[in-house]
């Protein structure tokens, strides 16, 4: 090779080393970018104003254009359904850069705190779910690094790098997040991509754009411990902020814990970080993210082993937006697992942090099924009473409207509520036991004789931080063996009591 062809590689070589066309950080080889009907969004930095960015996925379609502004550029791909992999060149004046090995297919977000945060490699059979879990090589996953912020950050820190399922990796990412992968591909039959961004011990407070926390009450959680962040806003500024010009499909959420105790707020804020990031995704992504994107969560799972009420019940009533089930009026295209019957007194990482999570991850994929893919046939919740009718010292419960199959485990779990008795019948009272005395296909019938003939005013089911033993639970479907949702109903009114 002549000096001369020596130099122009030399010069070649630093400049693409040093150019500054960049991609967003979270884009890179292996990635998995959200199929059709949606547009994947592509967008990164560059310090030419005016210069034109052009992108194009090698053998589907014309090559796609932006306009550098204020340092930035963003651009829609072309709808793509077709899996991959592809081939991604990006180029302006000021350099070319090319992803390889692209899939498209869906792209779930997964955030929370520590139950989330919860790695493959800790599951009751973690080396047997990795050891399948890296034959998938259709999903594929990145997680944020931990990090905090005051203010918005206009990239993400990445801690894991987008991945083909190995050893390595697998075993550090989010059980609930992988799991719900593969049995989500399992009905879908294409590629998955999943955005791990979470904290343990993390608060709701955290992870709530400005908007959102403008729009609620202010809870004061006493000084952030130097583990987990808790002040407002600083996980949102630095590990979502940046996530927002993304095309997704839906997120997932698992927290709670951090904010048992404060339930009224906690109805206020799930609302409102809801509404925000879907609003901020949709205008960030271009339209391209729904504006009602679906979002599936975990009802808290018990973790002491007494018989404590605790600050549990009355947290996971608010998560439900005090319904009970969702979807619902107050959130809308939303889908929970509940995780009631799964205790796992003897995790070696602390009964808060249940190894169960195969569980959480079906329930979870069966309502994405029904909400967010459209499979109406799916069954997702467990039975859920739909009427209450006295009769003399009996109280008799109809579930789903006279339609449910149940299948009834134990006699325990409910209490009521008595005219006269001096309690106030919020979800904070101690109220009295009745049990189950008889039940059919659809109805139950408990024994409210310990109102002693005082009307019955409300009836709470599973009303402790640690109800029932696994998969124990009194009510749960016989079909799909789905453990009906804890609830306080008022009998008066039929509606939900608040706190």
């Amino acid at each position: 090779m002549s000096v001369l062809k020596k130099i122009l590689v030399v010069l070649g070589i630093l400049g693409h080393a040093e150019s500054a066309l960049k991609l967003a950080s979270y884009y890179a080889d292996h990635m998995v970018l959200q199929r059709g009907p949606q547009k994947a969004v592509l967008w990164g930095f560059a310090d030419q104003a005016g210069s034109t960015v052009t992108a194009h996925v090698q053998g589907q379609g014309s090559p796609v254009t932006a306009t550098v502004s204020n340092g930035q550029w963003k651009l829609l791909l072309p709808a793509i359904t077709a899996p991959g992999p592809f081939t991604i060149d990006v180029t302006s004046p000021e350099g070319h850069l090319t992803l390889h090995d692209v899939l498209f297919g869906d792209v779930w977000m997964c955030s929370g705190q520590s139950n989330m945060e919860f790695e493959m490699k800790k599951l009751v059979n973690g080396s047997a779910e990795v050891s399948h879990g890296i034959t998938l090589n259709t999903i594929r996953y990145m997680k944020t690094n931990w990090v905090k912020s005051d203010t918005p950050v206009a990239d993400l820190q990445i801690g894991q790098q987008w991945a083909v399922p190995n050893q390595a990796t697998l075993q550090e990412f989010s059980a609930v997040c992988f799991l719900f992968a593969e049995y989500l591909q399992s009905h879908l039959h294409y590629p998955i991509g999943l955005l791990g961004t979470y904290w343990g011990g993390s608060s709701i407070e955290a992870w709530m754009p400005p908007e959102a926390l403008a729009s609620c009450p202010v809870v004061h959680l006493g000084p952030e411990p130097s583990c987990c962040p808790q002040a407002p806003k600083v996980l949102w500024n630095a590990k979502m902020y940046a996530l927002r010009a993304m095309t997704i499909k839906g997120a997932l959420w698992y927290q709670g814990e951090t904010n048992a105790g404060h339930p009224t707020e906690y109805v206020c804020e799930e609302k409102a970080m809801i509404r925000e990031w879907r609003a901020q995704f949709n205008r960030e992504s271009m339209g391209q993210t729904s504006a009602n994107f679906p979002f599936g969560y975990v009802q808290l799972a018990p973790y002491t082993q007494n018989n404590d009420v605790g600050g549990f019940p009355s947290l996971r009533w608010a998560q439900t937006a005090d319904h009970g089930f969702s979807p619902n009026a107050d959130l809308p295209n939303t889908f929970m697992a509940v995780s009631i019957d799964l205790p796992d007194y003897q995790s070696p990482y602390d009964p808060i942090h249940p190894r169960y999570k195969h569980d959480v991850a079906q329930r979870l994929t069966l309502g994405a099924l029904n909400v967010a893919y459209g499979q109406n046939n799916v069954v997702f919740k467990g039975p859920f009473p739909t009427s209450f009718r006295a009769s003399g010292t009996d109280v008799i419960i109809t579930y789903d409207n006279g339609q449910a199959h149940l299948d009834i485990r134990n006699n325990g779990g409910f209490e009521i509520c008595c005219q006269g008795f001096g309690a106030n019948c919020d979800i904070w009272s101690t109220l009295t036991a009745a049990n189950i005395k008889q039940h059919d296909q659809s109805t139950i019938t408990i024994d409210a004789s310990g109102c002693q003939h005082h009307p019955v005013t409300a009836v709470r089911y599973l009303w402790r931080t640690s109800p029932c033993n696994l998969h124990q639970c009194a009510v749960n479907d016989h079909n799909s063996g789905l453990p009906g949702a804890p609830f306080f109903l008022n009998l008066q009114t039929a509606g939900p009591m608040v706190g």
